[in-house]
């Protein structure tokens, strides 16, 4: 009788307790794999602050070949360290989708013994039923046997009650897990898109460096030629773009401008306006129209950027060394259309693709005429946008609003 009681124990071990066991251990490991991760990462931020002090101490600087060269190489260094930001963050999070995995088969193995446990009373129980109570109480031997038989029977219906709240309990938490494991596998999607964008920018950089020494051949005299014939022709750019888009305003009808509504629009990123809409200090003394028709949001180079609200792309262009540089259009459901500008590269998506209020489409940077990294902002009505192509490339054309007036 002994060695048959055994039996049964050393089955239940191997084929319940064994698997579980193995499986605990799994996610075990994976979560000292993915604390191993999050401390990297975390690593990594802190060397990011650092290199964007060094960025921003270069920015500071007079502007010189050697120092453009020193900019360059410090937005190059930022990004790498980016780059190795996003690879840690993809290790991690597919390191956690493995987990949710572990977690939910385990869960898929509980809730099948749990099945398994309801059934077997559900029989048990079933035995019961076909005898009457009269039969039961003609097989005991004793009175005693008979109230046994009966408080058997009570544990058996109890404990198909306490089994279904476990069952429902776990089938809850599995849910919960997939739930999550979803969640991860779109993070993840996001993060391999963000790793292409920021290898792009990297790639902008570099070309950007050899556009400097093939136009100036190393001379300071050469940069400064090039420096001040570019700054000349961004003047005529500008003050092009200012005519074109106050001649359009001035067909529409003021009654079709969308009403300003805070909320109707959200921040693209979070960051420091270093500039307004309308006539800056900064845009009197560069421009001469003086106007600035968007807003100016700087962060650290190479942040994401994302919709200000749900849309269409309009359209992806590049303006090359002036105005905009590489720009993303969106149009709204509101009759209002925006302009994401500066950026050191696209996100994913393409001229036609709906988007959604949140998602990436580019990363800060300061292609075009810029100064410094940060992402021009511009808010137009959607019945006056059109893109135009100029000698430069292509750019935006619109009735411009202030943006303010629509973001919350």
């Amino acid at each position: 009788m002994k060695k048959l009681i055994l039996i049964p124990c050393i089955l239940y071990f191997v084929f319940c307790i064994l698997p579980n066991t193995c499986s605990a251990s799994l996610i075990d490991d994976l979560q000292k794999q993915i604390n191993q991760k999050e401390a990297e990462i975390k690593q990594l931020e802190a060397q990011a602050t650092q290199y964007q002090k060094e960025l921003q101490n270069a920015q500071s600087q007079k502007n010189t070949l050697n120092n453009q060269l020193a900019i360059i190489a410090s937005k190059i260094k930022n990004l790498q360290n980016d780059i190795s930001i996003t690879n840690a963050k993809i290790s991690s999070t597919t390191l956690t989708i493995e987990e949710l995995k572990l977690d939910i088969q385990q869960k898929e193995d509980e809730i099948d013994k749990k099945r398994t446990e309801i059934a077997n009373i559900i029989r048990t129980l079933a035995e019961y039923d076909k005898e009457s109570l009269l039969e039961i109480i003609l097989t005991q031997n004793s009175l005693s046997d008979f109230i046994n038989q009966l408080h058997n029977i009570e544990l058996l219906q109890e404990n198909i009650q306490k089994t279904i709240t476990e069952l429902s309990t776990i089938k809850q938490e599995m849910e919960k897990s997939k739930s999550q494991a979803e969640y991860q596998k779109s993070q993840l999607t996001t993060l391999n898109n963000q790793l292409i964008g920021q290898k792009g920018a990297v790639d902008q950089e570099k070309t950007e460096k050899n556009y400097l020494l093939t136009q100036t051949k190393g001379q300071e005299k050469q940069y400064q030629t090039l420096l001040n014939d570019t700054l000349r022709k961004q003047q005529e750019i500008e003050q092009q773009i200012f005519d074109l888009e106050d001649k359009i305003k001035a067909t529409l009808d003021p009654s079709s401008t969308p009403e300003a509504r805070p909320g109707a629009l959200s921040w693209p990123l979070e960051g420091i306006l270093t500039q307004g809409y309308g006539y800056t200090a900064f845009s009197k003394k560069m421009y001469k129209s003086g106007f600035h028709n968007g807003i100016d949001i700087s962060t650290k180079y190479g942040t994401p950027i994302k919709a200000a609200r749900g849309g269409k792309i309009l359209a992806i262009g590049n303006c090359g060394k002036y105005a905009y540089g590489k720009w993303v259009l969106i149009e709204h459901d509101n009759k209002l259309t925006t302009l994401y500008g500066h950026l050191s590269n696209y996100g994913s998506f393409k001229a036609g693709d709906s988007v959604e209020r949140g998602d990436v489409i580019g990363y800060e940077g300061s292609t075009g005429y810029s100064t410094g990294a940060h992402l021009h902002f511009g808010v137009y009505t959607s019945e006056s946008i059109q893109v135009q192509k100029v000698w430069y490339g292509t750019v935006p054309i619109g009735a411009h609003l202030d943006p303010q007036k629509y973001l919350q």
